[in-house]
C-alpha cells in the first residue's frame, strides 16, 4: 500500500517508521516548518527529534505536496493543530478519496465562529466530506518509533482499513466508532496534563496525593465535556481518555510546561521559550480552546479547567488559585 504521511515532526516521522515496518511504500512530506528536520535526514543523519534514521522512506519537501499525495491509498495526517487548516487549504485539490488517519489534537474555530473538532474543521476547509479516522490513546512518538508496546484506538468509519495497514508487532489497535469522543479526549488530555504538571512545580515531586486527586477530577471533567460534544463515557475511561492522560501527565512537553508554571514562570513566557526550542506546547492552546468549548456548550461544573484557565490565560497567582480549588464528581 502507498502511504503518505503529512508532517515530518515527532509523530509523523514515528508513524512513518511504523508504516515502513509494515512493508508499505511510504512517503513523508514535510511542511514549510520541517525543513531543518529534513535537512539532517537528507544528509544521511538521524531525524533530529526521533534520533533515528529514516532509511527507506521517501522524503518530500513542502513544494511537492501534490506529488506526495499522488497515488496515496492511505494518508496519515500528522500536522499539528495550528498547521492543519493551512495544509488542508493547499492539499484538498490533490487529496484522493482515501482514509485519513489523523493524530492531530485540538479544537479549531469553525465557520460559524465556534470551536469544532479537527475532522469538522478540515472537512469545512476541503469543501467535502473526508474519510477521517482519529488515532487516540497513550502513544508517545519516541516509543512508537522504537518498538515499545503501544495501545491505540482508531475511531471512525474506516478504522478497520487503517488498523489493517498499521497494526502489528508492538502496535495494538482497538477499533471504535466514537470519533467525537476519541478526538475530544486527545484534545482535552493536553490541557489537563498541564495542570497535573503544575503540582510538581508548585509543591515538588512528592505531590502524589494532589496529582491523584486532580487526575481523578480531570477524568470527571473530560467525561462532562465529551458527553456534551456527542462522545461516549466508555471512550473517556478507556485508552483515549484515562490511558492518554496518564502517559501525557507522566512526562513530556505539556507536563514540563505545567511544571515551569508551577515554579512561577508566566505561562506565555514558558510557551514562547519552549516553542523557540522546537518544543510545541499543545496544552497552552488546549486550555483556552477547551474552556471556550465548555462555555459554548454550557458545561459549567469544571472547577479544575476553570482554575487552569485562570492561571495560564488570566495570570492568576498559582498558589492562591490552586488553594481555592474545590474537587468533586
Amino acid at each position: 500500500m502507498r502511504i503518505t504521511v503529512l508532517g515530518a515532526g515527532y509523530m509523523g516521522s514515528a508513524m512513518a517508521t511504523v508504516a515502513l515496518k509494515r512493508r508499505h511504500d511510504v512517503r513523508l512530506w514535510g511542511t514549510w516548518l520541517d525543513d531543518e528536520l529534513l535537512d539532517a535526514v537528507e544528509r544521511g543523519g538521524d531525524h533530529p527529534r526521533l534520533r533515528l534514521p529514516l532509511d527507506g522512506i521517501r522524503i518530500l519537501r513542502a513544494p511537492k505536496l501534490e506529488e506526495a499525495l499522488e497515488g496515496a491509498e492511505l494518508v496519515l495526517h500528522c500536522v499539528n493543530s495550528e498547521g492543519a487548516v493551512p495544509v488542508m487549504k493547499k492539499a484538498h485539490a490533490a487529496l484522493p478519496d482515501v482514509p485519513i488517519l489523523s493524530v492531530t489534537k485540538g479544537f479549531l474555530e469553525g465557520r460559524e465562529g465556534k470551536m469544532v473538532r479537527i475532522d469538522e474543521a478540515l472537512a469545512e476547509t476541503a469543501g467535502r466530506a473526508l474519510r477521517f479516522v482519529h488515532a487516540a490513546g497513550p502513544a508517545k512518538a519516541m516509543e512508537i518509533a522504537r518498538g515499545v508496546l503501544t495501545w491505540m484506538v482508531f475511531a471512525g468509519p474506516d478504522a478497520r482499513v487503517c488498523a489493517d495497514a498499521m497494526a502489528g508487532d508492538h502496535l495494538y489497535v482497538e477499533l471504535s466508532d466514537d470519533l467525537a469522543g476519541a478526538e475530544m479526549c486527545s484534545a482535552l488530555k493536553n490541557a489537563y496534563a498541564t495542570g497535573l504538571g503544575i503540582w510538581d512545580g508548585l509543591v515538588g515531586k512528592d505531590a502524589h496525593n494532589a496529582r491523584a486527586a486532580c487526575f481523578t477530577q480531570s477524568i470527571v471533567e473530560m467525561r462532562r465535556l465529551v458527553l456534551a460534544g456527542g462522545g461516549r463515557e466508555a471512550t473517556v475511561v478507556g485508552a483515549p481518555g484515562v490511558g492518554d492522560l496518564h502517559v501525557t501527565a507522566a512526562g513530556g512537553r505539556n507536563r514540563a510546561f505545567g511544571e515551569r508554571i508551577g515554579k512561577g514562570e508566566p505561562a506565555r513566557e514558558v510557551a514562547a521559550k519552549m516553542l523557540a526550542a522546537g518544543e510545541l506546547t499543545e496544552g497552552y492552546a488546549a486550555i483556552a480552546s477547551a474552556w471556550r468549548f465548555a462555555r459554548e456548550h454550557a458545561v459549567s461544573d469544571l472547577p479544575l479547567l476553570r482554575t487552569l484557565n485562570a492561571i495560564v490565560w488570566e495570570d492568576a497567582p498559582v498558589g492562591a488559585t490552586i488553594a481555592a480549588l474545590r474537587l468533586g464528581s
